[in-house]
């Protein structure tokens, strides 16, 4: 994808940010409805998620880095772990409009990815990996409700109607019947979730069955893709060192973090993030989220503006 500044900024985006504006709206009234605390975002900190061992990753990804009062200070991956801290200081649900910066190769330009984007991300302490797939099924299920008719009337596209509770595939399941997530998203209907994902050393190992996970997916129909991740996190300081160990994360580049859990308090809790330009873009039917995007930020592409 090749674009100039004349081309970005004389694109017809106006009905896209109408609908973006509902979106946004609808969801966080719905988590301020729900008794969630708005934070606002941290962008630049010594410690980020490493976004790394997760197989469906190319490569570990590094967060880059800037200077700041002659402390090197890392871009936002996500803030999974400020959220996780951010329940130890006894803020029991939180959400967050977080700005992510995630420099992946060109190859990850599919039509999803951007490097700069926007999640809906939330945290609940002592909560199940129900408890948040429920709250996001209530979210998707409202939203989609909510939007139908302002979708309609603006682009003329018409917005499914899903009925929660959303079916649910283990990835083991999701790779027999389909052959892949992105296969099984082109193939059905409704909105589906994927669990039990081997992934980063947050997401919470089920203590009854060692080597399957607590965590889940969200994945839209028609080709679009995961649109949401989350899941229940580890809090106890010695199984995330294990888990930190085994993949060959440095633990030092993590110490402000290690210290809270080595302290005892860090808590239980459940969560996930909401890709807010992904869901648009389903919502408007675009073919690439550049559509989405006032100033497209799309993997091996230069920013023009």
């Amino acid at each position: 994808m090749h674009v100039n500044a004349l081309q970005i900024v004389t694109r017809k985006i106006e009905p896209v940010m109408e609908v973006q504006t509902k979106v946004v709206d609808y969801m966080t009234g719905y988590m301020v409805g729900k008794g969630f605390k708005w934070l606002l975002p941290v962008m630049l900190s010594s410690i980020t998620d490493p976004l790394w061992p997760d197989p469906a990753a190319e490569e570990a990804l590094k967060p880059p880095e800037v200077e700041v009062y002659g402390e090197k200070l890392r871009l936002m991956h996500s803030m999974i772990l400020h959220k996780q801290m951010a329940v130890a200081m006894g803020i029991d649900k939180l959400f967050i409009l977080s700005p992510n910066i995630r420099l992946e190769g060109r190859s990850a330009d599919d039509g999803r990815h951007a490097y700069e984007f926007t999640q809906l991300d939330f945290e609940m302490a002592h909560a199940s990996m129900d408890d948040a797939m429920g709250l996001i099924e209530g979210l998707i299920s409202g939203l989609f409700r909510e939007m139908r008719d302002p979708v309609g009337e603006i682009l003329g596209r018409e917005v499914p109607k899903v009925k929660a509770p959303f079916k649910r595939f283990t990835l083991e399941e999701i790779k027999a019947e389909f052959g892949s997530e992105e296969k099984a998203s082109e193939e059905m209907e409704e909105p589906f979730w994927v669990t039990d994902i081997e992934r980063e050393f947050y997401d919470r190992e089920d203590p009854e069955r060692p080597g399957h996970f607590r965590n889940y997916d969200l994945y839209l129909p028609e080709g679009y893709g995961e649109v949401s991740s989350g899941g229940e996190r580890e809090w106890e300081y010695d199984v995330i060192v294990r888990k930190m160990k085994k993949a060959g994360i440095s633990l030092d580049a993590f110490r402000p973090y290690l210290e809270v859990a080595r302290a005892g308090l860090l808590r239980p809790s459940a969560g996930a993030g909401i890709g807010v330009e992904r869901l648009v873009r389903y919502m408007v039917g675009a073919k690439h989220i550049a559509e989405v995007q006032p100033f497209p930020r799309i993997p091996g592409v230069p920013a023009v503006i």
